[in-house]
């Protein structure tokens, strides 16, 4: 089992935030973490990339617990991907997935040929590398995305963990990325992704998990832990679910207010 965490708590000051979670994903499995705003998405984030010590529970990924890792350590398991990123210099987009060996280079020392090779690889494979040379400040939001994926393939850890990553992308771009995550997974990866969007993990994930006041309030299938019950008792108003077939034949599944 790639990730396997077992009553997860975690919050700062003393005061639990996040209480007794527990779920897991295998390699090549995505997972979308769903719920209101304040729910505790954030914090079970922070405690994922090992920014925030658990109170109790624990992490572990490919058997290894998070617990005592350092920074550097953590990150050659567990790579983050922002909602958004807004650039500050005009680093090249081969200069900012390079930045994604940081955990695999000495403090004192440059990018090995190995890095760039590991770079452009990663480029390829999201199938932008025609924008190595570009400023990452010309970019579109769509193609951000893509290079900040393309940074953490880079970072060669087993689990990624992304952050809204439709949050900023107009409709079109939000359906390629469901795509791109189905793709992510197909290359072995682990993917956990948050949204506020309750039929997202319905076109991208194998699992999901409800959050609802820090709490797991449903962990599986889609179809089984956001259906319309589960749904109405964490947002609080009527939820419809539904399926409908589109022209080609292939089935969605909608979420309705009611």
């Amino acid at each position: 089992m790639l990730l396997e965490i077992a009553g997860l708590t975690g919050g700062y000051g003393g005061r639990p935030v996040v209480r007794g979670i527990s779920c897991r994903l295998d390699r090549g499995e995505v997972l979308g973490v769903i719920g209101p705003n304040g729910c505790g998405k954030t914090t079970f984030f922070r405690l994922l990339l090992g920014l925030l010590r658990p109170m109790a529970g624990e992490i572990r990924v490919e058997g290894t617990s998070l617990a005592g890792l350092s920074s550097r350590e953590v990150a050659r398991r567990v790579a983050y991907i922002p909602q958004n990123h807004t650039p500050v210099f005009p680093y090249t987009v081969l200069e900012m997935v390079l930045m994604g060996r940081a955990s695999w280079i000495g403090r004192y020392q440059s990018p090995r040929e190995a890095d760039r090779e590991a770079a452009f690889a990663a480029l390829e494979r999201m199938g932008i590398a025609a924008l190595a040379s570009r400023p990452y400040t010309a970019l579109s939001g769509g193609q951000r995305q893509l290079v900040l994926i393309a940074r953490a393939i880079c970072q060669d850890a087993p689990l990624l963990v992304m952050d809204e990553p439709g949050a900023s992308l107009d409709y079109a771009n939000q359906q390629r990325l469901a795509v791109v995550i189905r793709g992510l997974a197909g290359m072995g990866y682990g993917v956990i992704f948050s949204t506020h969007n309750p039929e997202h993990p319905f076109s991208a994930a194998d699992r999901a998990l409800l959050m609802r006041e820090g709490e797991a309030a449903a962990f599986g299938p889609p179809a089984e832990a956001l259906c319309s019950e589960q749904l109405e008792r964490v947002y609080g108003i009527g939820m419809e679910v539904v399926s409908v077939t589109d022209r080609s034949g292939r089935v969605h599944t909608l979420c309705l207010p009611v």
